[in-house]
Order: structure tokens, then sequence, then C-alpha cells
């Protein structure tokens, strides 16, 4: 399968461009922590798990809580589909945000395909994701409730590039388009841009440390855009069960 790398990133870097242009943006900056595993079971069949931890107004308010575990069916080197679920914990951190914290439980699919050219990792990953969010409701005493909640889709796409400096260092770059849809999926709407760029070392030879920046383009509304300058801190280990000892 040939996928044009050079136009699918300059369409991305344009529609990230343009969308940056709104009518007011606010801006916050980040800190977040990731903690990445993945279980090899056989040669076909893994499973992998994720806990985030996220800080806005850098370390000072506590932003997002996500807890992710996934399964994943190897086809060969260049096709991959997993099913997995996620489930968010949201606080408030702006007047213009949520009143109170806010559950979601979401169910996606995902393909990722990946590709090689020399020294160069390619990979794209389309992801669809199904969100049950907690709707907010004020009570008389004046907090805040969970009463049911609403559905709707989502659909992510992102484009990554890794090249290798050294034996152990790395280059990790990836942009991400989010785009918002209904429970029927229609009406697609701009959610959000993320793009990403830093540096890996192989601390030992099934686990690496990441120090990145993201800059995340979020839509708050038709008039209102969110720019969050973000720290991220990654620790990725991955276990392989098939030969009864870490990779």
């Amino acid at each position: 399968m040939k996928i044009n790398q050079k136009g699918l990133l300059i369409f991305l870097i344009c529609f990230y461009c343009l969308k940056g242009k709104a009518q007011e943006t606010e801006t916050y900056n980040d800190a977040w922590f990731f903690l990445l595993n993945n279980f090899q079971i056989n040669e076909k069949w893994s499973a992998g798990s994720e806990i985030h931890w996220r800080n806005t107004n850098f370390l000072a308010d506590k932003q997002q809580l996500i807890l992710r575990p996934f399964l994943t069916f190897t086809q060969n080197e260049n096709f991959n589909y997993t099913m997995g679920y996620s489930y968010l914990r949201s606080y408030p951190y702006t007047e213009t945000a949520i009143p109170a914290p806010k559950p979601e439980h979401n169910i996606w699919e995902q393909v990722v395909i990946n590709q090689n050219h020399k020294k160069l990792s390619f990979s794209h990953r389309f992801r669809l994701e199904h969100r049950f969010q907690g709707d907010l409701l004020q009570t008389s005493a004046g907090d805040y409730e969970v009463d049911g909640f609403s559905f709707s889709n989502r659909f992510r796409y992102r484009f990554t590039i890794q090249r290798p400096i050294t034996e152990k260092l790395f280059i990790h770059v990836f942009d991400e388009l989010w785009i918002n849809m209904a429970d029927d999926f229609q009406n697609p709407d701009y959610d959000r841009n993320w793009f990403y760029a830093g540096l890996g070392y192989k601390i030992f030879d099934n686990g690496n440390v990441q120090l990145g920046y993201i800059h995340q383009n979020i839509k708050k509304s038709e008039q209102l855009f969110e720019s969050h300058p973000t720290l991220v801190t990654t620790f990725i280990y991955n276990f392989d069960f098939t030969r009864g000892e870490d990779m």
C-alpha cells in the first residue's frame, strides 16, 4: 500500500495553520506524564496499557487522568489492528472549561500501517472512538453530579516519523488531526491538532524514555480556541511472554 507521506504532511501543516487563525485564542502551559506498556502474548497477539496524567498551568492544576487497556492483532510487519477502551476523568481548569470533574468512557478501534525508508520509520494510525461523556447536572446544593451520558464519535489520524541518531538515541515526530462526529457519523467538525517533537533514549533493550513537546490547537467553540504548549515525559516498557523473559 503506497501512501504519499510528503503530500500528507503538507496537508496537515496547512490545515493546522488555517485552524490556528481563530477569533480568540487562550493559552495554557501543560505538563504531561505517560506510562506505556506492551505485553507480547504470541507472534500475532499482544496486550497493552497506558496511564496518562496531565497537568495544566504547568504543574499547578490537574487536567486529566486516562487509563487505557487494549488488545492488538499483528497481521505482518506493516499492518496491525487494535481494539481498546479508555477511561478519562477531566478536571476543570478554566472558567470556560467544565464546572466539575467529568468522566468519559470510550471504546475504540484502530489500524496502524508501518513503512520504512532507509533509516526512517513511518506509521499511519487511524483511530475511531465511540465516546460516552458524562452529563453534569447542578444540584440544589450547588455542586454537580453525573446525570447520564451523551454519545458521539470521533476520528483521529496520526502520521509519525522516527529516526535513530545513535544506537540508543532517536528522534520521534508526529502530527495528529482529530475530527468530531455526531452519534450517526454526520457533521464532521475539527476538534484539535497535535504536533509533537521529541527525543528518546533506549535505557533498556525493551524500554525507553522520551522527552518531547506537543503544541495543541483545540477548538472550544466557533469563537474560542485554546493553545496548549505541552512538555511531555514518556516511559515505555515492553514485556515478551513468548520467551518467558522481558524483551
